[in-house]
């Protein structure tokens, strides 16, 4: 079955990120990308919320370009408060509502983006006593961060305690855009396997 996929990205710096990655969905017959290339920042809050349920509705999974200037969200200079399309188009993504399930999210790192997301760290684990060099998440003012690393203790699939499995123990998979370029559907059909068992995550729709 093809697959319906929104791509969320940063206009200043994941353009041409969003576009290499069109252009590998137009030569995947599992995908049908339900993405655009116009900025409507500019809209009202109400016709954001309109626009993105509708466009959302349409698809299953959104995959979220995380670049340099997408990990810290934009604020309000007289609130405080966040004012960022790519914030409410994954808050809109991992929300469930009536005709529009929440979608499977993957998000999609950047080589420039790797630095602020993941550093190596050696961990010993309590219940192996082994010794290994892991990838630590660090964290950042992103609704993704919060989305991974959620799996309820029960179904977690790494028993060792402080080690997560990278696919299957966060609703929010992060992923090299090289590692997801190679194999498109391996990663678009684990988004969508976690979105079937959703109830087995903590997720959070708001920072």
């Amino acid at each position: 079955m093809a697959r319906r996929v929104f791509v969320s990205f940063r206009f200043s710096d994941g353009f041409k990120y969003k576009e290499d990655l069109c252009s590998l969905f137009k030569e995947n017959d599992d995908v049908i990308d339900c993405s655009e290339n116009k900025d409507r920042s500019s809209l009202s809050d109400d016709s954001i919320k309109k626009y993105l349920y509708a466009k959302l509705r349409n698809s299953s999974v959104t995959i979220v370009i995380l670049t340099p200037d997408a990990l810290e969200y934009e604020k309000d200079i007289w609130s405080g408060k966040i004012d960022d399309w790519m914030y409410d188009e994954l808050r809109y993504s991992l929300e469930d509502r009536e005709n529009n399930r929440t979608n499977g999210v993957i998000a999609v790192y950047t080589k420039e983006a790797m630095p602020k997301l993941i550093t190596k760290t050696t961990h010993i684990c309590n219940v192996c006593n082994e010794e290994s060099v892991v990838n630590e998440l660090l964290q950042c003012n992103n609704l993704c961060r919060k989305n991974m690393l959620n799996v309820k203790e029960q179904y977690k699939k790494n028993a060792c305690k402080g080690i997560f499995d990278s696919l299957e123990d966060s609703y929010i998979s992060l992923v090299s855009f090289e590692d997801f370029s190679s194999n498109i559907n391996k990663y678009i059909e684990n988004a969508v396997s976690k979105r079937e068992r959703i109830q087995e995550f903590n997720i959070s729709v708001r920072m």
